[in-house]
């Protein structure tokens, strides 16, 4: 009689060999899935960034043993920033309950602005006192500048030195009102508007609280300074 049990051994090694192979191959494809969502995540997140955006994605270790998943949430973990090397959390939302931390080093090619020769403390920024350059936003400063706007006209707190990078917290609003100044007071309410004149009791800068004596009288108004060193008295 014709005994099947050899035959029978013989498959078990071979339909095990196939599993596994039919296994990877469907884990190979889940894991690639899964770095295609945070490809396309950090596509969509950096398509409207100010300058240059480049990514490095690690890549996941296709030996992690994720259940099936049907779709993929992708964010960036409280405490990070899409900037130089961070994080990005990539959950899923339907078909399984795991989440993994990817790293990825985002970099972002910039315009920005540096001293253009030695400037001094308490110095009035100049439009040559600038010069543009270019690099990496993510190994630069956070509040470095990016727009000569947001330094012509200001007065630095201190010294830079030539081809250093303009920081935002290096300047301040110059003065437009200088104490014992003669100042234009301008009364604004309900679309009447008048105007007296007085001497301004302190400094103030662009939208600073300034206290004025108004002339020939011993009255005192409180207003905002204007750009013009007028100052606004608003009710």
């Amino acid at each position: 009689m014709y005994d099947s049990k050899p035959i029978i051994t013989c498959m078990r090694p071979l339909l095990f060999t196939l599993f596994t192979l039919f296994s990877s191959a469907v884990q190979a494809t889940d894991i690639a899935t899964i770095q295609h969502a945070a490809q396309q995540w950090l596509d969509i997140s950096l398509a409207n960034s100010t300058g240059v955006p480049s990514y490095k994605l690690s890549k996941i270790d296709n030996r992690l043993q994720l259940a099936p998943c049907k779709q993929y949430d992708v964010s960036l973990p409280s405490g990070y920033r899409l900037l130089g090397n961070t994080m990005l959390r990539i959950q899923c939302v339907d078909g399984a309950s795991w989440g993994i931390n990817l790293p990825v080093k985002v970099s972002l090619l910039v315009t920005y602005y540096v001293a253009a020769r030695p400037l001094s403390a308490n110095q009035e920024v100049g439009s040559g006192d600038v010069i543009a350059q270019q690099g990496d936003l993510g190994a630069l400063p956070g509040s470095v500048i990016l727009d000569p706007v947001q330094a012509i006209g200001r007065t630095l707190n201190t010294a830079v030195a030539a081809g250093k990078p303009l920081r935002q917290e290096m300047l301040r609003a110059s003065m437009v009102i200088q104490q014992n100044q003669k100042v234009r007071i301008i009364y604004r309410d309900n679309g009447i508007e008048v105007a007296n004149e007085g001497i301004a009791m302190n400094n103030a800068a662009e939208g600073q609280s300034v206290r004025v004596r108004i002339n020939n009288s011993r009255q005192m108004v409180q207003g905002i300074a204007t750009a013009t060193g007028n100052v606004d008295v608003s009710n």
